[in-house]
């Protein structure tokens, strides 16, 4: 595709990819155009919110009845073989017990979300230290069980 240059003496004409350009012709120039283009689509992309944790895999349990759960700002996430992550990041007890005291502080939600395999034990646990350290709201992520 070739682009003509338009120049501002209206007697003059360039010649570009062997085609002249008529005097005092408008060009459209669609490169800055497209840079805006992607610049917002990559903006909307890294900005988005993404409800799903890609890292981790969890089977939840599943209930008949349950309730929808909002948005939440710290997720903990109990794997089958009862490892614990807080945001896809593994964490032990302590480190556990210190970020759920800063969440506690922030007054952030807290939203618990174990596989159907976790010992019950564990997530009991979890559970009493999210209520120790002081955080209001606290959701228990489970699944719709289809009939």
């Amino acid at each position: 595709m070739a682009y003509k240059l338009a120049t501002s003496d209206l007697h003059s004409w360039r010649e570009v990819s062997g085609k002249k350009s008529l005097p005092g012709e408008m060009l459209l120039d669609l490169a800055p155009l497209v840079d805006i283009i992607f610049t917002l689509i990559l903006f909307f992309m890294l900005t988005s919110p993404f409800v799903t944790q890609w890292g981790i895999k969890v089977d939840l349990p599943s209930l008949k009845q349950v309730a929808p759960v909002k948005f939440s700002e710290l997720e903990i996430t109990i794997t089958a073989v009862n490892q614990i992550y807080i945001q896809s990041k593994p964490v032990n007890m302590a480190s556990l017990r210190y970020e759920l005291r800063k969440a506690a502080v922030q007054d952030k939600s807290v939203s618990i979300v174990c596989d159907s395999k976790a010992q019950l034990g564990v997530v009991l646990e979890v559970r009493d230290i999210v209520l120790e350290s002081g955080v209001k709201k606290l959701n228990l992520r489970t699944r719709l069980k289809s009939e």
